[in-house]
């Protein structure tokens, strides 16, 4: 997962991911690649409009490229 987020990072593409979200609507929340500051062993940090949120990688659910490819889909079905 880290190695997925280091290239989309870095290679400038245009991608969301969804993660679970205790506090969200539906239980789930949606951020931009460009919301990433860091990327860590165990998760990734991102910039919200209230400060920064550690994403643990065993919480997103699905990585998603900007024209609708999907990239990673963990949802349970």
């Amino acid at each position: 997962m880290r190695q997925l987020f280091n290239k989309l990072k870095w290679t400038g593409a245009k991608a969301y991911f969804s993660y679970v979200s205790r506090g969200a609507a539906g239980g789930e929340e949606v951020a931009s690649i460009d919301d990433v500051v860091e990327v860590g062993s165990g998760g990734v940090t991102i910039s919200t409009g209230s400060g920064e949120r550690y994403i643990p990688y065993h919480r997103i659910v699905e990585v998603r490229l900007a024209t609708g490819e999907v990239l990673l889909d963990r949802r349970k079905r």
